[in-house]
């Protein structure tokens, strides 16, 4: 199983990177991780490597803020041979339900609506505790953030947990997975600095400790606050290394990963 990082961002693009988005390949079949500007990047080698002569591309959102989704209106013209299934969270995940995806792709805001598609489109509602996406089976669990959001673990080799604060509960979810991708926003020293600004989000010290504790393998901190230079993430990294014993790798956008090795 691969893992594509299409977009590692949180709220919108900066030094280079987009707003999240995450493609997972497993013998053909696809899945999408978020719908954010990263999306635009199917359009480069390595995502077009793994669409291959695939006839499906599923997405799963894990909320509706616009950083995670604003890439679905890029689809008809990345993925207009694929037909597509989105996977849109409701009740209790979240407070809004895919009625959120019909009031923002339509005409003010998109030409046409989802039914207008060039291609198929067919919108599932999903609220927990599991998720079937294709041969993709995930563990599915509520967490705290503005709106809502949902974590998603997919069996024993991937987790994806973004857009929450740093929960215990989320440690017995992701424990002794292989790869854990969780939100880091802030640094600590940002924390302690600028306490508001982590409403329904995570820092660096406490995202590290988790990941010990859950006796995850590897570590991929995502969501970077738009800011944070290339070289402050190494440093970032660096930190999350020490202080969880883990291994710990940054994503790169566009740069496969291997799962389960």
């Amino acid at each position: 199983m691969r893992l594509l990082p299409l977009g590692t961002n949180g709220f919108l693009p900066g030094h280079g990177r987009q707003t999240m988005s995450f493609l997972v390949e497993r013998a053909g079949a696809l899945v999408l991780l978020d719908a954010g500007s990263g999306v635009s990047r199917l359009l480069e080698p390595a995502a077009r490597a793994l669409l291959g002569d695939a006839e499906r591309l599923d997405v799963v959102l894990t909320h509706y803020h616009l950083d995670h989704l604003v890439g679905l209106s890029y689809l008809p013209g990345v993925a207009r041979g694929l037909a597509l299934r989105i996977f849109a969270p409701a009740p209790p995940l979240t407070e809004s339900g895919p009625e959120a995806l019909a009031a923002l792709i339509a005409p003010p805001f998109f030409p046409v609506t989802l039914e207008r598609w060039p291609m198929p489109v067919e919108v599932r509602p999903y609220s927990g505790p599991e998720l079937e996406a294709g041969p993709f089976r995930f563990a599915v669990r509520g967490q705290d953030h503005p709106g809502g959001s949902a974590g998603l673990r997919l069996g024993d080799e991937l987790a994806y947990i973004t857009d929450t604060v740093c929960d215990p509960a989320t440690a017995r979810f992701v424990r002794g997975v292989g790869t854990l991708l969780h939100e880091v926003w802030l640094t600590d020293e940002e924390s302690a600095r600028e306490a508001a600004a982590r409403t329904g989000h995570s820092a660096a010290g406490e995202v590290a400790d988790l990941a010990r504790r859950a006796r995850v393998r590897r570590l991929l901190p995502v969501h970077h606050h738009p800011r944070r230079s290339g070289e402050e993430l190494v440093a970032l990294a660096a930190e999350l290394r020490r202080r969880s014993e883990l291994e710990v790798e940054l994503a790169i956008e566009g740069v496969p990963l291997e799962l389960g090795r």
